[in-house]
């Protein structure tokens, strides 16, 4: 792979910390809510599976941080008490509404400052191809 892997982590990394600087919040926290905004109620499993997150407990010490501070709130599934479920408070959806379009700006203005929206657009396709070779 040579020196795509590095490069790849590199811009991740700082891609999360304009995240977060910008945002005020951590970023795994953004990931969450920013899924939960668009899947509310979704149990921790499904989140695990369906976005890759190789470390279950850090997700739960995440969500059970996130509920401390009034953003999302966890319950268990009525169906089967072995699952749990997250949702988005007023609060936790207040700060999406609120704060993720502007992080989403700057990130689109950074990525514009280099590519033009046609290579944008090419690029996102291109990462998502490898991400399926990556399977």
């Amino acid at each position: 792979m040579g020196p795509l892997m590095p490069a790849l982590a590199r811009a991740f990394k700082r891609a999360v910390v304009h995240v977060e600087r910008e945002s005020g919040v951590p970023g795994m926290w953004w990931f969450i809510m920013g899924v939960l905004s668009r899947r509310d109620g979704i149990s921790q499993g499904e989140f695990l599976r369906e976005h890759e997150v190789a470390d279950p407990s850090r997700v739960t010490r995440t969500a059970q941080a996130m509920e401390a501070e009034g953003l999302i709130r966890r319950e268990r599934d009525t169906e089967d008490n072995r699952v749990v479920r997250m949702y988005l408070t007023d609060e936790g959806l207040r700060m999406v509404e609120e704060r993720l379009p502007r992080v989403n700006e700057e990130l689109r203005r950074r990525a514009h400052a280099v590519m033009s929206e046609k290579e944008l657009a090419e690029f996102q396709r291109m990462l998502g191809l490898f991400a399926e070779a990556m399977r």
